[in-house]
This record gives structure tokens, sequence and C-alpha cells, in this order.
């Protein structure tokens, strides 16, 4: 008997399902959405010619009043209003009313470009996800952050817009490269550091099954993860406290990602090494010993990922990127740092000669 997951989210504006199992991509499930609905359904071909095929079948046999497809190949350089630009004039050009339904499938940047898209069309219309990388089932998918990016700073541009449904195949994860099934276990491993030291110890105690996707295990895992960012989510729709502490690793992240002009690392790469400065910088902050940053590089081991940059980083360059960081109040930068493992907290203020240290000492 297939394992299923139901995880359900409710927003100041909305409330909706996160499904979990296979069972949910098919027709039947598909058709309370789609049937008799205008339906766009963008992809990411990078998920296989098979897969793609085997979607369009099922949305088509969910009997939609009038069924598009676009292909959209992502990367960060594309995650852009050119992008959205295209999403928009098939739109108008099928002439799809504010009743439409627009579907992403594929990894974390196709959905922040179809949540835009769907944000921005006719001041808003509903959207559905059907992530298929680690990285976008856990993080990306979940919470209704879309965004683009600006040509100086990611994710600049954007808005807060929730999904009518989520739906996360485990499937897609088979064919999925190592490089990114450990992208998406670096923000698994955050949502422990930052509410849950029974979720960290557990991806400590199950890493080899979580690698080798035992499906019972990894169920367990992307459950979890999903849960615990779904309740702040709930909590905290657009980010006016809590929810900031998702941002934990990501003012560091969001510019060595920019710092490697978005091809030396990935999304997260670059978290996981923005995770190591925020531990170092949550150290001198709080005078707090180094348990935390050592468990976490030897996480980090186990699962393989590097705890070290590909090239050394001038902390001057990493600050001068991170002051164009969309999170920061005023001039000040605001960071998310750890007391400890499951308490984290916001914290602004802190001087660039303490940021630059952390930066030196991290690695």
């Amino acid at each position: 008997m297939k394992i299923t997951r139901c995880i359900k989210i409710k927003t100041e504006t909305s409330s909706y399902e996160i499904n979990i199992g296979d069972e949910f991509l098919s027709s039947e499930h598909l058709k309370k959405f789609v049937k008799n609905k205008e339906v766009l359904l963008i992809f990411d071909p990078e998920i296989g010619k098979t897969k793609i095929k085997d979607i369009l079948n099922k949305v088509e046999k969910s009997e939609p009043l009038n069924f598009k497809s676009l292909e959209m190949s992502c990367s960060e350089k594309t995650k852009n209003f050119n992008s959205v630009t295209k999403i928009h004039d098939m739109l108008i050009d099928s002439s799809f009313s504010r009743d439409c339904l627009l579907i992403g499938v594929g990894g974390g940047i196709l959905s922040d470009i179809t949540g835009f898209a769907a944000s921005t069309y006719q001041r808003g219309v509903n959207f559905l996800l059907i992530p298929t990388t680690l990285l976008s089932q856990v993080d990306a998918s979940v919470g209704g952050k879309t965004a683009i990016n600006h040509k100086s700073a990611k994710n600049m541009i954007g808005a807060f817009h929730q999904p009518i449904e989520v739906i996360i195949s485990l499937d897609f994860l088979k064919s999925l490269p190592e490089r990114e099934i450990r992208s998406g276990l670096v923000e698994m491993i955050k949502h422990g550091l930052i509410l849950d030291e029974t979720y960290f110890s557990f991806l400590q105690n199950k890493s080899n099954e979580i690698l080798s996707l035992d499906e019972k295990v990894l169920i367990e895992a992307i459950t979890r993860s999903v849960e615990i960012k779904a309740s702040i989510v709930s909590e905290d729709e657009q980010e006016r406290g809590k929810r900031a502490l998702l941002n934990f690793g990501h003012t560091f992240g969001h510019g060595i990602e920019v710092l490697g002009n978005y091809k030396t690392y990935n999304h997260g790469e670059a978290v996981a090494l923005g995770i190591i400065c925020a531990l170092r910088l949550s150290e001198s902050h709080y005078d707090s010993n180094k348990d935390i940053l050592r468990r976490t590089k030897e996480l980090y081991k186990s699962y393989g990922i590097e705890a070290k940059p590909k090239k050394a980083i001038n902390p001057n360059d990493l600050i001068s990127f991170m002051q164009l960081d969309k999170k920061k109040s005023g001039n000040e930068l605001a960071f998310i740092l750890l007391q400890d493992i499951g308490k984290a907290n916001k914290v602004s203020g802190i001087s660039n000669k303490e940021i630059e240290k952390s930066i030196l000492e991290a690695f």
C-alpha cells in the first residue's frame, strides 16, 4: 500500500493542502481543479519527456475547457520578467479569463515564476504546483512566496500569492542528480536547526536511508520539513514576524549566489555555506559553544554537502552583495542567529567588522 500524507495550510488569505503521494497526480484527483477550466501548464523540459507526456495526458483527461502548455527552461538567469511575459502572452493570446488555472511542473525557479505570473495576471488567478526537485518540494512550493530576480539581486521583485494545492510525488526524485538532492537536504537541515532538534537528530540518524531514497523514511523526512515550514507560514503569511526565521543562512547564501554569478553554486550549495557563516556569527554574537557548528558540519559530511567554498570568498565583496538583500531593515542587515538548535532569533545592528570576522572564520 502506497504511503500518502496531507498537510493543511491555513493563512490569512487562503487555505489549501500539500498532498504527498503519487496518487494525487491521477486524473480523478486533478479533475476537481481542472474540469471546465482554462488551464495553462508550464513545465521545465529537464523533468524528461516521458513524465511530461504523462502529466499532459492526465490533465487532458481531467476535462479542461481549454488546455495549453508552455515549455520553459529555467535558471537563475531566466528568472526574470521575460519569462513572466511569455506566460502572460500565452494567457492573453488564448483569451484566458480570470477564472483560469496555471499549473507549474518543475523546480523552485519554475514554481516562483509560475506563482508570480499567476499573482499578476488580471490581478491574481489560481495556480497549482507540482514540484519536481527535493528543494522545491520542501521550500519553494510551500508558503506562497513568488518572485523573480533583478539583474543586481535575487528575488527582489515578487508577491505573496498562495497556490490552491501542492502535489508532491517522490517519483520525480528517482532521476534527480545527487547534487540536486543535496540542495534540498540543506533546506531540510535548516528547518531542523531553526525549530526542531528532534528532526535535526532524525536527519543525522537516517542519512543512509534518505540518500538511498528509501520511500518510507523519505516521506517522513519531507513531511516533517513541510510541516515545519507550513506551521510558520500559517502563523505569519507575509513575513512580519516569525516567518523571517526561514531566512536562516539566506542573507549570506544569497550574497554567495550572486558573488558566484549564479554559476559557481546552486541555491542549496550557497545556503549551505551561508548557514556555516550564520552559525559562526551566532557563536560570536551569543558567545555560545561550537557544538552546533560541529554537528552541522558532520551532518553535511554524511550527506556529501560541501562545507567549504569552491574558491576563496572576499568578505568585503560578500558584504557588498549582502547589502542588496531584500530582508534588511533600512540600512541594517538582519540576520537569523541560533542560541541553540530550535531556538532562532532575528538580530539587527551587527557591525560589518563582526560580520567580516564570521566569514573569515567560518571556513
